[in-house]
Order: C-alpha cells, then sequence, then structure tokens
C-alpha cells in the first residue's frame, strides 16, 4: 500500500499557524485596529517566517474571537469612505493571551525536549538551537500553569 507522505500529518499541512494568539497579542499591543490593519499586521508577521496566511480566515478568527467574549467591536463612521470595524481587546481576551503564553511556554519545552532526544539518535542531523536550561518543565510551572495568573 502506497502511503501519501506529503498529505499526512506529519508534513504539517494541517497545523495551526497560531492566527489567534497573533491576533491577541496584536490587539494587546494596538487596541482599536480596524480589520484590514489587523490582517496587514499579522499577515506580516507570517510573511516573515514564509507562512501563507489566508486573509478571509483571519477574520473567521476575528469573528469566532469575538462571539467567544475575547473582542468586541464597533463600526468607526467619523472619517469619509466606507465605515471601518474597529477590534477592541475585552478582559476575557487578555486572560485568554495569557493562557495562549503559558500554552505555548510548555509547547515549546516539550518541543526543545524533542530535538534534545533527536540529536541524541541523529548526531549529525541539522536542528533548531533551542536553549532547555530555560524550558524545563519543573512541577513549579506546572502548578503556576494550573493557578489563575495574570501578566
Amino acid at each position: 500500500m502506497a502511503v501519501d507522505i506529503e498529505n499526512c500529518p506529519c508534513s504539517g499541512k494541517n497545523m495551526s499557524n497560531l492566527a489567534a494568539p497573533w491576533i491577541l497579542l496584536t490587539l494587546h499591543r494596538r487596541d482599536g485596529l480596524h480589520g484590514y490593519e489587523l490582517t496587514k499586521i499579522v499577515k506580516g508577521l507570517m510573511d516573515e517566517l514564509g507562512i501563507g496566511l489566508n486573509i478571509t480566515g483571519l477574520y473567521r478568527h476575528l469573528n469566532q474571537l469575538e462571539k467567544r467574549g475575547m473582542l468586541v467591536s464597533e463600526w468607526d463612521t467619523r472619517n469619509k469612505g466606507p465605515a471601518k470595524r474597529n477590534y477592541y481587546l475585552t478582559e476575557n481576551g487578555r486572560k485568554c493571551l495569557w493562557r495562549w503564553i503559558q500554552t505555548l511556554s510548555l509547547q515549546m519545552s516539550l518541543m526543545g525536549t524533542f530535538f534534545h532526544h533527536v540529536q541524541g539518535v541523529f548526531p549529525a542531523a541539522r536542528l533548531p538551537k533551542v536553549d532547555l536550561s530555560a524550558l524545563q518543565f519543573s512541577k513549579t510551572r506546572r502548578t503556576a500553569r494550573t493557578q489563575e495568573v495574570t501578566p
């Protein structure tokens, strides 16, 4: 049986580009952006990483985040031309951003540990350098992750 390795989960095709935390972080830094500005910033960040971004999908993320109460929006009709929808981070959005930071920190630790083990199996492989001393997943971090922490 032939295996389609190009469409296998290992290809990364179905991995998230983490649009939601990028949106939350961008609005934390510059609250009140309208959709076009916001998508331009996030798309620019993805372009720097060489990752394509579906703008329609980004707007879907904005709508989902708003429905979940992480963002609110309002129409800005002060200027000439078409009205623009401005997005604002809510307190729940700030908590969600902080939770993303904690979750991604754990994932980074897991990936760093994985690459450390890979290096032992494939010593000549060129792998990302990850400082494991800063990423050790200790009991303290597990405890802190389960508590309500605010930035």
